[in-house]
């Protein structure tokens, strides 16, 4: 725990107080009104009713690509109530419903609520960054989450605490490593999986959704509350700083660092002989001697993950849809995670413009075009933290409506390009990929 906290300590030192001195410089630079916070631009409690039906053609890197239908009802009867329902299908099959911003007590305490459910085998890489892009297994997940989360907000959504739990369940069916081999011991049984998360949000910024200048700084604690199988129990530490530079009349120029630890909370075995004998991939049955070295090889790597997953834990993992975005989602974790962005966004059109159609009514607020670059490591401890980086750049298209942000983002790296067509802005805590 020392490490973690001295981490986190080094992280505020050197990322926070910078980061809010430069917002505050450029607030004064640009005109804002100052005080103890800077004014928002607009209404951060709309009631502006909007519904659309919208096709869906998302592109998770690691998952594949999936389509389908989605739809959207805001500001359900003058209040700020949304509900959303969508199905995708392809190389992963998704389906879900939400119902947000529940006001139990106005503007003050907030209700969400969200039901999913998913099959999906995505790829699980080795650990660390340095592993190899070809280096995987593939498990085939079916399953369900729910997610419940109570908001205390105050001051315009400045300042906010939440607790949100998600409970998981589903059924890995098998597990294969890329040559095709399957690892005969895996679980097949029906496995729950519940989590605490505890969080904070603070907001000086001109505007929740579509920010232009200040600061914002998230921090959250996600805790499961069961152990499982021959596996350590991790609380998962997650601090998100983001600062906005204004340019011009309407763009901004955004900076975000992030960190993420993981603290273990109780140990399992870390004795190579003993998780042999529980996961092992059978190999004494396969007659092949080259078939036989890839499965003792596979099966090597495989329960050396686990030893040190068991000691080291696992940190938020980059890659994906909201850092390092040229790579495959969780393509790089390990014990400890940092990663730093920036990204300006140019405003091609800043109008509250109505449009009402038959499948589509509500207000498109802005048009934008947007360049990034980002860098990040993962550790197994602090100290390795930030020998290696990996980088990410590249360039996106975003359309603001109703309160809903869709991201188009192309993002290049050392193992290639990815394309994403996403919802919200990058660098969020909680994403639709990772909820929990």
């Amino acid at each position: 725990m020392e490490n973690g906290r001295a981490a986190i300590l080094y992280f505020v030192i050197m990322c926070v107080f910078p980061a809010v001195s430069f917002a505050e410089d450029a607030a004064v630079a640009a005109g804002v009104e100052q005080g103890h916070h800077i004014e928002r631009r607009r209404n951060q409690f709309s009631t502006d009713f909007a519904y659309f039906v919208y096709p869906l053609a998302g592109n998770i890197p690691g998952l594949g690509a999936a389509s389908g239908m989605g739809a959207t009802v805001a500001n359900i009867a003058e209040t700020q109530a949304d509900f959303t329902g969508f199905y995708v299908a392809g190389d992963f099959t998704a389906g879900g419903a939400t119902l947000l911003d529940i006001h139990l007590i106005d503007r003050l305490l907030i209700f969400n609520t969200g039901i999913y459910n998913y099959k999906v085998a995505p790829k699980v890489f080795r650990r660390g960054i340095d592993s190899d892009k070809n280096d995987y297994i593939l498990p085939y997940y079916e399953g369900g989450a729910a997610v419940g989360q109570l908001t205390l907000t105050f001051d315009e959504r400045r300042y906010e605490g939440y607790a949100r739990w998600v409970n998981n369940g589903g059924t890995v069916n098998r597990v294969l490593d890329r040559y095709g081999n399957d690892f005969s011991s895996t679980d097949k049984s029906f496995q729950t999986e519940n989590i605490l998360n505890l969080g904070f949000a603070v907001d000086i910024t001109d505007d929740v959704q579509d920010p232009r200048v200040g600061w914002r700084v998230e921090g959250v604690r996600r805790s499961p509350m069961e152990q499982r199988f021959m596996t350590s129990r991790f609380d998962t530490y997650d601090l998100n700083l983001t600062g906005y530079l204004p340019v011009g009349n309407a763009s901004t120029w955004a900076f975000n660092a992030f960190y993420s630890s993981a603290e273990r909370q109780s140990a399992a075995s870390t004795d190579y002989a003993t998780l042999q004998s529980v996961m092992g991939l059978q190999c004494g049955a396969i007659s092949d001697q080259a078939a036989l070295a890839r499965c003792r090889a596979t099966e090597a790597q495989f329960i050396n993950d686990r030893i040190a997953y068991n000691e080291y834990g696992v940190a938020t993992p980059l890659g994906g849809t909201q850092r390092l975005r040229s790579y495959a989602n969780g393509r790089f974790y390990g014990g400890k995670a940092v990663s730093y962005g920036t990204e300006l966004r140019w405003n091609l059109t800043d109008e509250r413009t109505l449009m009402d159609w038959l499948v589509l009514r509500g207000l498109r607020t802005n048009i934008q075009l947007a360049l990034f670059g980002e860098v990040g490591s993962v550790a197994d401890t602090w100290n390795d933290l930030h020998h290696t980086f990996r980088y990410s750049y590249g360039g996106g298209f975003r359309a603001l409506f109703s309160g809903v942000t869709i991201r188009l983002d192309v993002g290049l790296g050392e193992e290639g390009a990815e394309m994403q067509l996403f919802l919200d802005y990058p660098w969020s805590v909680f994403s639709i990929d990772r909820p929990g």
